[in-house]
């Protein structure tokens, strides 16, 4: 194995930004997802769901002793295994769709993946040239516990205005956008463009 040379950039991580045209200079700062607390609340919705089906379908025959008993149990049961098969298969889809929603930043851009459905997905860029306001919101226990939040990117005039919920460490990530931003201005803007931004809808 030949030593790295002590001048020699260290790679950067693999990371698909769909609507980039990254220059040589280029660098990714970060790549931030949703904090996993969001998927806990749709897996504690859906478990609920199921609980109260399957109570119900337990207390059916004794509700519905006017008819059949062993009847009134196999459709308790079908109904049951039908919902729970509906549940793990709309779980699943929420997770994909939940996990699709990222921002990249580099030195020259911030990139927003909205995924509103499996096959809806909007994808938006701001140069760091345009961003003019950063902010980090957590409100409540939960938010303070497990350090999540919304994370706000906006233009003057909220031309174009990103939003993250469930980001995870928002203050952290918002304040690296704005030394970004800094860096950005303090070199000149050299690699920023007068454009607000572009978006693409995937669907």
């Amino acid at each position: 194995m030949n030593p790295m040379e002590p001048n020699q950039a260290p790679e950067q991580p693999v990371i698909h930004n769909p609507l980039s045209a990254m220059r040589q200079d280029e660098v990714i700062i970060f790549e931030v997802k949703r904090h996993p607390i969001g998927l806990v609340f749709m897996y504690l919705s859906f478990g609920f769901m199921l609980v109260l089906i399957g109570v119900i379908a337990i207390m059916a025959p004794d509700l519905l002793s006017n008819y059949d008993t062993k009847l009134v149990r196999q459709i308790s049961l079908i109904t049951f295994l039908v919902s729970f098969v509906f549940a793990a298969i709309f779980t699943f889809i929420g997770q994909i769709v939940y996990n699709g929603n990222r921002w990249i930043l580099t030195n020259d851009s911030l990139t927003q993946v909205s995924q509103r459905s499996l096959f809806d997905r909007q994808n938006s860029q701001l140069s760091l040239a345009n961003l003019e306001d950063v902010t980090a919101h957590q409100d409540g226990i939960l938010a303070h516990m497990f350090n999540f939040g919304v994370l706000k990117a906006e233009t003057a005039g909220e031309r174009s205005k990103f939003s993250m919920l469930y980001c995870p460490n928002p203050n952290a990530y918002a304040q690296k956008i704005l030394m970004a931003r800094e860096e950005f201005e303090q070199s000149g803007g050299h690699m920023g463009n007068s454009n607000s931004g572009v978006n693409a809808n995937t669907q």
